[in-house]
C-alpha cells in the first residue's frame, strides 16, 4: 500500500512521523477537523479527490471552505473542479456572490454554471 502525507501529498512510508518533503507533522494532521481535512484535499493532485472534497464541503455549508474554493476556482486548469468547487460556493452562499465569482471566472473562458 502506498501511503501518502496529507499535506504536500508526496509519498512517505507507513509510520512516517514528520514528512521528510515539507516538514509537517502526520499526527498533527490526523487531528485536524473534517472541515480542514476536506479543504486540504482541495489540493490533491488526483483530479477527483478535488472534486469530491469540493462537493462535500457544499453540502456541508462549510463557510470557512469559501476563500479555498474561491482560490481553486481560479487557479486550477480542470473544468470539472472548477464546476464543482463553483457548485459549493453557490450551496454555501447567495446567488449574487456567486454571479459576481462566476463572471470574474468566465472572462478567462472556464465555465458559466447554471
Amino acid at each position: 500500500m502506498t501511503y501518502y502525507c496529507s499535506n504536500c501529498w508526496k509519498e512517505i512510508y507507513k509510520g512516517t512521523d514528520v514528512c521528510p518533503y515539507c516538514g509537517i507533522n502526520q499526527s498533527v494532521l490526523e487531528q485536524e477537523s473534517f472541515i480542514k481535512k476536506l479543504i486540504r484535499a482541495l489540493k490533491h493532485p488526483e483530479p477527483s479527490t478535488p472534486v469530491r472534497a469540493a462537493e462535500i464541503l457544499g453540502e456541508l455549508k462549510a463557510k470557512d471552505a469559501l476563500p479555498y474554493l474561491i482560490e481553486l476556482t481560479k487557479i486550477s486548469k480542470d473544468p470539472f473542479i472548477v464546476k464543482a468547487a463553483l457548485s459549493s460556493i453557490k450551496k454555501i452562499e447567495d446567488k449574487n456572490f456567486v454571479v459576481k465569482t462566476e463572471q470574474s471566472i468566465s472572462k478567462n473562458g472556464i465555465i458559466n454554471l447554471q
